[in-house]
């Protein structure tokens, strides 16, 4: 492609080869002497162009999905390879973006991965900075937002049904990109028909535990259900998203565990759905269950006083009992517990006064878990013989 003119793309890095790289700027050895205030005031137009192409202050037109703008250099035939430019976007895009410059044909706009770019990534107002790699234009970095918020929180919306919806903002980072969160929701939050490791048109497993991720299918955001785990990236550009392990295509936005019959479940007793961004505390309380203590250490009460909740390894946990109990023995020693995964993490001990007496049992404190999943509460009883009525209870974070 023949150069324009005052366009520094054409320039070399050696030196010796601009006497006449550029068409309209003369540094020939031995030039005619008048010929150097043209030449120089030239080059000042160069960077002047150039310095445009930089700073923002170019404007893009056209339609929302296939936006144009003038680079003022006057480029014909293809855009140069290498060319990096910083936009003021005009329209806001609503899908799949092409993006004219100078009237040459229509380049398509890939994110780093080389996907098409999705809704609102050219919004308005906003700048976007790309370089053209001898195909495509390759969306770099948006800017208007200042430090990326921690936007969107998915949520429990029917036993069928999720939500990942704007909250706190509505902006998430895939891949290095910004994308918009949808007003109503991110798609493929059901439990048919979904994307599963990768894989669409999947079901969801009973009793599996998925991590939920967030990525951009051809320009559209959807979720996707894998049973792999989540890292911290490192890649340039996406550094400190958190990413399903190995895969900056993925960017995290909750985890869940499916009941019995393959559903999504949020009650006390089971909490079985915490997102990533946006957590909040979430009560747990299991049912007042009857059991007998037996002589000895801390014992599990009753299964069924179970209460089971998915957490992230990161959180601490809340949990405590109430209760009561009596023993057909005076001075019966009592022993009580709040545990995690049958660990006591809250306990309290006593004695009864005179058989057959209730004495009251409360008590509260915070455990942890050493990795995100699946885990129960329940109350553990010991000591001396003795009956329970005990409720375990709890709060955690998602």
């Amino acid at each position: 492609m023949p150069s324009p003119g005052e366009d520094v793309q054409a320039w070399s890095t050696t030196a010796g080869n601009n006497s006449n790289s550029d068409p309209l700027i003369n540094w020939a050895e031995g030039q005619p002497r008048a010929s150097v205030n043209n030449s120089a005031r030239s080059q000042l137009a160069a960077h002047a162009k150039d310095r445009n192409l930089h700073n923002g202050s170019i404007t893009t037109g056209g339609t929302a999905n296939a936006q144009t703008f003038t680079s003022g250099v006057g480029y014909t035939g293809a855009v140069p390879t290498g060319l990096r430019v910083l936009l003021k976007a005009g329209l806001t895009n609503t899908s799949a973006t092409t993006l004219t410059m100078d009237s040459i044909a229509d380049v398509a706009v890939k994110d780093q991965l080389g996907n098409d770019i999705g809704p609102g990534v050219f919004t308005i107002g906003r700048y976007v900075e790309l370089i053209y790699n001898g195909t495509n234009w390759i969306l770099i970095s948006q800017m208007g937002g200042g430090t990326v918020p921690q936007c969107g929180r998915l949520t429990f919306t029917s036993a069928t049904a999720l939500s990942f919806a704007p909250y706190n903002g509505d902006q998430i980072k895939i891949a290095g990109v910004l994308y918009p969160i949808p007003p109503a929701g991110i798609v493929g939050l059901g439990n048919t028909s979904v994307y599963v490791n990768g894989v669409a048109a999947q079901n969801l497993v009973a009793s599996t535990l998925y991590y939920v991720y967030a990525f951009n299918n051809a320009g559209v955001i959807a979720a996707d259900f894998s049973t792999t785990g989540h890292a911290t990236s490192s890649t340039v550009g996406n550094i400190g998203t958190e990413i399903k392990t190995g895969d900056d295509s993925r960017t995290l936005i909750g985890l869940v565990s499916m009941n019995a019959s393959a559903q999504f479940q949020n009650d006390t007793k089971a909490r079985l759905v915490i997102s990533w961004f946006n957590r909040r505390n979430i009560e747990l309380k299991g049912d007042t269950t009857a059991g007998t203590g037996t002589a000895g250490g801390l014992t599990e009460l009753n299964q069924v006083a179970r209460v089971f909740f998915v957490t992230w390894a990161e959180e601490a946990i809340g949990i405590g009992l109430n209760g009561f109990t009596f023993s057909v023995n005076p001075l019966a020693q009592i022993l009580a517990a709040a545990s995690i995964d049958l660990v006591p993490a809250a306990a309290t001990q006593c004695h009864t006064p005179l058989a057959g007496i209730q004495v009251a049992l409360a008590t509260s404190g915070a455990g942890s878990v050493a990795t995100d999943g699946l885990h129960f509460m329940a109350p553990m009883a010991g000591g001396d013989s003795a009956t329970y009525y005990i409720q375990v209870a709890g709060v955690i974070r998602g």
